[in-house]
């Protein structure tokens, strides 16, 4: 099983997670964060890098 350093975990990648779930559209979780799809594709990037997991795969 994968670990995670909780130390270095970004609690800002988990509210982004969060809304990425309730939206399940990456252009509308960036509307409703205020951020670009550039910044929160790359927030996704680092959360399936993080957790070793292919996260939210386009379908």
């Amino acid at each position: 099983m994968h670990q995670i350093d909780i130390k270095h975990l970004d609690l800002n990648l988990l509210t982004i997670l969060k809304v990425l779930l309730d939206e399940k559209s990456v252009t509308k979780a960036s509307e409703k964060l205020n951020l670009s799809q550039s910044a929160t594709s790359h927030a996704l990037k680092r959360l399936r890098k993080m957790l070793n997991d292919p996260l939210l795969e386009r379908s």
